[in-house]
């Protein structure tokens, strides 16, 4: 229990601290609502971790039943998946032919993470747990088939996408880190679990600074 607690209250700072230096720059009147998605997806992910740091604080699992926390990761994939989705993605992707390569290969990210999903739901958690993770999973698979794409696609006048792969790329591993975490929670691989907490704290750390970097190439 001891560990588990240490690597959520880890994430909670780091992303506290991307949350913080995001909402300074980007969560106030005339900035880039693209930039505030993701500064409020990390603020998803913060609250997430602190609401599972409390439970684990008082004594309670997070694998017992379902646990609102785990909503915390939900809504930063929806926020990530909102950026990406729409305006964004229209500029580089028309529907039409010539990029139908780049949508083809885009979904391996949504398989991979379907994948993944796997040995969470033949776990022996909790049905409502694996509701829970089923939730999340849908919108990192969502989320991850934009980040994948906007990593491949050409990019357009002002080099809009080009100066966001570094966020896609770090999304996509959010993701993937994020489903990997959930298989160590089923089956009780601590080695694992420490390990995706280790590379989440990093992402954590440096999503918001590089999307940042690449708002200010485009906007210059």
């Amino acid at each position: 229990m001891r560990y588990l607690l240490a690597e959520n209250l880890a994430i909670l700072l780091c992303a506290s601290a991307g949350f913080v230096f995001g909402a300074v720059r980007y969560l106030k009147p005339r900035r880039p609502l693209y930039a505030s998605m993701i500064v409020l997806g990390l603020g998803c992910m913060m609250l997430g971790r602190l609401y599972q740091c409390v439970l684990l604080w008082t004594g309670s699992g997070l694998m017992e039943q379902f646990q609102i926390g785990i909503l915390g990761t939900a809504g930063a994939f929806s926020f990530f998946l909102s950026a990406n989705y729409g305006q964004i993605d229209s500029l580089v992707d028309d529907g039409g032919p010539d990029f139908l390569r780049f949508r083809a290969i885009a979904w391996a990210a949504p398989v991979l993470v379907a994948a993944l999903y796997v040995p969470v739901a033949a776990s022996q958690a909790d049905f409502s747990v694996k509701i829970g993770c089923g939730i999340a999973a849908v919108l990192i698979a969502a989320a991850g088939y934009f980040h994948l794409k906007h990593l491949m696609i050409p990019d357009v006048d002002y080099g809009v996408v080009r100066c966001q792969r570094g966020f896609n790329a770090l999304g996509l591993c959010m993701g993937l880190c994020n489903m990997m975490e959930l298989i160590a929670l089923c089956h009780g691989l601590v080695w694992l679990f420490i390990a995706c907490g280790g590379l989440l704290c990093a992402v954590c750390l440096a999503i918001v600074p590089l999307m940042d970097r690449g708002v200010r190439k485009w906007t210059a």
